[in-house]
């Protein structure tokens, strides 16, 4: 009788969490990049009592203590961060390539700064992938989008606003040192389409 109704508890459990609102393990491990990334320094330790304190307080509750400790292990592995557990809990500190994945991470979900006045000036973003790399091509076409560049041409994409931060995202995310170059230019021809596209006076 014992053994049934534990396995009745365990199903209960797992009813808990609708399965189209659970995290899949890649989400349930950002999740955790984004509270110990939060602490905004490389090796300042994040302390713990328990691991479930990792998990967004949105979710806090429905998942059992093992889930934060996979995704804890799993960024271990990576090198993103170090965890080690003390008496007075856990010890969590970000690395210098966790902390690169954690402003890749976060910058995806910002939106690039727009001053209230434009300086009058162009930036272009150019990047050469050859076609064996045809999947990356589009998946950077994708990001581009999402920022709000438009494309002049299959590889040149165009932004009003200082953009920097997008070239050192594409470098740093998909290891683009020398294929993707960045510029300013002072004008350009028939641009009309574009300050309308931007709402520019």
């Amino acid at each position: 009788m014992k053994k049934n109704t534990l396995k009745q508890n365990r199903r209960a459990k797992k009813k808990q969490v609708p399965q189209q609102e659970r995290m899949t393990k890649g989400e349930m491990a950002l999740a955790v990049l984004g509270v110990v990334g939060a602490v905004g320094v490389v090796g300042a330790a994040l302390v713990c009592p328990g691991l479930a304190y990792l998990v967004p307080s949105s979710y806090r509750g429905r998942y059992p203590n093992q889930v934060a400790r996979r995704a804890v292990v799993n960024l271990d592995k990576r090198g993103w961060i170090v965890a080690r557990q003390a008496p007075t809990g856990w010890e969590i500190r970000l690395t210098p390539k966790g902390w690169v994945e954690w402003k890749a991470y976060e910058f995806g979900k910002k939106q690039l700064h727009q001053p209230d006045k434009w300086d009058g000036r162009w930036r272009v973003l150019m990047f050469d992938i050859p076609e064996k790399k045809k999947f990356l091509r589009e998946k950077i076409r994708t990001v581009l989008r999402s920022f709000g560049f438009h494309r002049l041409q299959d590889s040149v994409w165009i932004y009003p606003y200082e953009c920097q931060e997008v070239l050192e995202l594409l470098r740093t995310r998909y290891q683009m040192r020398h294929e993707a170059l960045y510029g300013r230019l002072e004008s350009i021809d028939n641009d009309r389409w574009l300050k309308e596209q931007y709402q520019l006076k």
